[in-house]
């Protein structure tokens, strides 16, 4: 006989209870393996997944997608994505800085000062063509000070007698100035400014991009520490 299981007689009354124990004894050493199971199933595809993010370059005049670099597929990386990503950046600020826009209200909004947390933190919903607050998301606080201080009065007065600036994306060039690495680096930029009154400007500048996860998540942290521009012709 099996017991306790077939000792369900009155010699035996407790024997139910310990059929029922043992079952449950049972079941919970099974569940509780089951469990040690699904963790080390849980921290082994924790730990075998990886981020592997690529940078998309977007033509401004044809509006063409292309893959600037990434770190898989078929073919050589032209481009390490981390220079691309500060290369960007840095683009994206060097073209603010020298527009001056036909519409009041587009030099107002790129050119106001901002609550960091509310327009440059990752909840922002800023669209991908407003220009509020750019430059100050990609700036470091004492460069946008001398950008207020210094350069939007001299905008202010081109504006007063309708003058306006657009940078030829097609003569813009960016490259490194030194070592480029996680934590920023120095880069070089010469770009053409057409002018409808000062006719064609050729700029020679230098930027220096730091990092700051916490203030710039937008940008992976990335922004513009220094900028200096030199007028060639």
């Amino acid at each position: 006989m099996d017991y306790p299981d077939n000792f369900d007689i009155p010699a035996f009354p407790a024997g139910t209870r310990i059929a029922i124990s043992r079952f449950m004894a049972i079941a919970s050493c099974v569940l509780f393996v089951l469990i040690i199971f699904a963790c080390v199933v849980l921290l082994w595809s924790l730990r075998s997944g990886r981020v592997d993010p690529f940078i998309v370059s977007v033509d401004d005049i044809t509006g063409q997608w292309t893959v600037v670099g990434h770190s898989h597929g078929n073919g050589p990386i032209e481009y390490p994505a981390l220079w691309s990503f500060q290369q960007s950046v840095v683009g994206n600020f060097a073209a603010n800085w020298f527009t001056i826009s036909e519409i009041t209200s587009e030099n107002d909004a790129m050119w106001q000062t901002c609550k960091r947390d509310e327009m440059c933190g990752e909840k922002s919903k800023r669209g991908f063509d407003d220009k509020t607050c750019t430059l100050f998301c990609s700036s470091g606080e004492e460069l946008f000070n001398r950008f207020i201080y210094d350069v939007v009065p001299d905008y202010q007065s081109r504006v007063a007698i309708g003058e306006y600036w657009v940078v030829d994306k097609t003569q813009f060039q960016i490259e490194p100035a030194g070592e480029i690495n996680v934590s920023g680096g120095t880069w070089r930029i010469l770009a053409t400014i057409k002018s409808n009154i000062s006719g064609d400007m050729t700029v020679f500048a230098f930027a220096k991009v730091a990092r700051n996860p916490e203030n710039y998540p937008q940008t992976l942290g990335y922004y513009v520490a220094d900028f200096n521009a030199y007028k060639i012709n």
